[in-house]
């Protein structure tokens, strides 16, 4: 029954995939993210983040995957929540106009 369900999920979210691409929705989604993310100062916090751990460690010593790991879960943890509640429903009303109500 779990294998079922799972199934179920990842054709719900291919289905809602294709439709936000056919759509032109996702670049719209994408183009509000990044003009919340650059007015709230999100951007310019993460880059900071970026040059005071290659300062920390040395230009040398940084790779790129370093930098990945250590930086990706404190921006992921650091969105805002308005912006994330805002993306979900926003989602949400989407997939029910194309009929895709769960």
């Amino acid at each position: 029954m779990a294998d079922a369900s799972a199934a179920r999920r990842v054709m719900e979210q291919n289905m809602l995939d294709m439709k936000l691409e056919e759509t032109g929705e996702r670049e719209q989604l994408k183009q509000y993210i990044i003009s919340h993310l650059n007015e709230c100062g999100w951007r310019e916090e993460l880059k900071k983040q970026c040059v005071e751990f290659i300062q920390n460690r040395g230009v040398e010593k940084v790779t790129l995957e370093d930098m990945i790991n250590d930086i990706a879960p404190k921006g992921r943890a650091s969105l805002p929540e308005k912006l994330k509640v805002e993306v979900f429903n926003r989602l949400r009303t989407f997939a029910e106009k194309q009929g895709m109500q769960h």
